[in-house]
């Protein structure tokens, strides 16, 4: 079902795409989908949470004991560009511009604490392996750098400049911040 989600939000966009299209194209009964969601919101709360699985999956799969492989992976699966680059920055837009939504709060809180949780991993990874200073707290560095690409998120949106999103300066300002 998340596979036919993203593909209906490539092609129609988050706010267009509907929970009854996604049902009729995945296959899955309605019941089937009420089992799992309420809303096409939490399938995208999904679609987020699954996304950065498989950041995590690749950046302990492919890092190496360096600062710049681990922190290279993460930038190029957020600001890449491929469809799955482009479809979480779209949900993750679309959902985080309905602060006032009850239902939208607490996917987009528990998608942020598990990105923290995820970041805080690494910065402790990188300490015991020496290429992060080992002063820093894991959980208010992992917060500082989390801001910083939610920040780069948003102007991914609106800025044209592709210039800013290129993965050296990212990485260039992350290793100033994390280093030794």
């Amino acid at each position: 079902m998340l596979s036919v989600t993203k593909a209906l939000v490539l092609q129609h966009g988050c706010k267009k795409t509907t929970l009854k299209e996604i049902i009729s194209s995945s296959g899955v009964s309605n019941g089937g989908v009420y089992h799992y969601v309420k809303s096409k919101d939490e399938i995208y709360g999904l679609i987020l949470q699954k996304r950065l699985e498989q950041i995590d999956e690749r950046f302990y799969r492919e890092a190496e004991m360096n600062l710049e492989g681990p922190v290279s992976i993460i930038v190029n699966e957020l600001f890449g560009d491929t469809d799955d680059c482009r479809v979480f920055r779209s949900v993750y837009l679309y959902l985080v511009s309905q602060p006032e939504n009850e239902r939208i709060r607490p996917i987009i809180r528990d998608f942020y604490d598990y990105w923290l949780k995820l970041g805080s991993d690494w910065v402790r990874l990188g300490q015991k392996d020496g290429v992060i200073h080992p002063d820093l707290d894991p959980h208010q560095i992992s917060s500082y750098i989390l801001s910083y690409y939610v920040g780069l998120l948003v102007n991914s949106a609106y800025v044209t400049d592709d210039a800013i999103f290129r993965q050296e300066p990212i990485i260039g300002f992350v290793k100033k911040l994390l280093q030794p």
